[in-house]
Order: C-alpha cells, then sequence, then structure tokens
C-alpha cells in the first residue's frame, strides 16, 4: 500500500502540481471558495470529482451520513458546526449543499436499528437524531420494499440536516440577505445521477441526466 501512495504523491507532484501549478501558488496564503459541500464520509462519494472542481473552488465537511447537529443539540458535533460557521461567516461561500448518496450504510444502520451497533458505541450515540426519521418510515411506508424505505431515509435525511441548517441565526440572516442559498442533494453511486430536493414539490428530482448531455 505504501507504495502505491508513492506513487500517487509522485504524479500529483510530477503532473497534477505542475498543471494547476500557478493556481495553487494564489491559494497559498488565502481561498475563496464559493460552495460548502456537507457529504458523506463514505469513500465512494469524492466532491471534487463529482462536481468537477478545482483547487480551492469548495470548502468540504464529511461525517457519517453527511449530518448536520440541530440547533438545539449544536454541542453534539462542534467539528461540523465550527466548520460550517467559518464557511458561511468567513469564507462568506454562496452556497451550501448537503449531499446525501445511494447505500449509505449510516442511513442504513439508523434504519435497521440502532440497537445492532452495541460494539460500536460512539456510533450508535452518533446516529441517534436519525431515530425520528427510521420512526417516520416505519409508520409511514410499512408496506414498501427494504430497497423503497433504504432510499427514503437517505431522502429524508437530506431534508432533515437541511432543517437544521436553518434552525441557525446566521445561517438565515445570510440566506434572507440573499447572498447564500441551501441545497439538499442525492448521489446515486451506481447510475452517477445527482439529484436536487425541490422544496415545492417535495421530492428529488435529477439535475442533469447522464442519460441527456447538455450542450
Amino acid at each position: 500500500m505504501i507504495e502505491r501512495i508513492k506513487r500517487g504523491l509522485e504524479y500529483f507532484q510530477m503532473n497534477t502540481y505542475k498543471e494547476y501549478e500557478t493556481l495553487y501558488h494564489d491559494l497559498e496564503l488565502q481561498q475563496h471558495p464559493e460552495i460548502l459541500f456537507i457529504g458523506c464520509s463514505d469513500s465512494r462519494v469524492s466532491p471534487e470529482i463529482l462536481l468537477g472542481a478545482e483547487p480551492g473552488d469548495v470548502f468540504v465537511l464529511r461525517n457519517i451520513a453527511n449530518t448536520v447537529p440541530s440547533f438545539d443539540a449544536r454541542t453534539r458535533d462542534m467539528t461540523t458546526l465550527s466548520g460550517i460557521e467559518y464557511a458561511v461567516l468567513v469564507l462568506k461561500v454562496e452556497m451550501i449543499i448537503v449531499c446525501g448518496h445511494s447505500n449509505c450504510g449510516g442511513c442504513s444502520a439508523a434504519l435497521t436499528g440502532r440497537e445492532k451497533l452495541a460494539q460500536l458505541p460512539y456510533t450508535k450515540d452518533y446516529l441517534q437524531p436519525l431515530d425520528i426519521l427510521r420512526e417516520k418510515i416505519e409508520k409511514n411506508a410499512t408496506d414498501e420494499t427494504s430497497d423503497t424505505k433504504a432510499r427514503m431515509m437517505e431522502e429524508l435525511n437530506v431534508v432533515e440536516q437541511l432543517n437544521h441548517l436553518k434552525e441557525y441565526p446566521f445561517i438565515n440572516d445570510r440566506i434572507a440577505e440573499g447572498t447564500l442559498s441551501i441545497k439538499g442533494w442525492r448521489y446515486d453511486i451506481g447510475e452517477g445521477e445527482v439529484e436536487t430536493y425541490d422544496e415545492e414539490l417535495k421530492n428529488f428530482t435529477p439535475i442533469v441526466s447522464h442519460l441527456k448531455p447538455t450542450d
């Protein structure tokens, strides 16, 4: 593995860095990202690749199940919250994207019941806020297939995190000023498709179909 890492670093230094050398010099002392991307820690989800971003374009926060602590429980995850605060108040990002994804392990664990995570006590506690989503699915989707329930969990989770973001005054102030927008996405890993949450329609719709390339 170490040899593969060395080859990767060598490729970066000899190729990628050279390609962006001028940009890296410009970024050396400061950054001005326009997007805050809150995503899952899952190794299959790479924000920079997904967005086609260059160095300095995106400020990235990743955790299990792409969660944002609610305002009332803000001390549960100060790492995520401090990153959001910095991005919004200091970096002045113009957009926050909360991106969930298909086959999310965190959502799956929350959906099937946290009691099965006895040997992962930190994860069990961390996923506690998602219990309310599992209860909603159990109440309203009892006859749905397991795949449908999993997708519902992933989508509801994204919407819940958007709601949590709106609980913070420093975010609402920027939204009211018209200088910040927030988006909820779900990335289908197998299909390569990204859907966005439509607040009016209350559902997720494709942003760009990979079957219909734009000009």
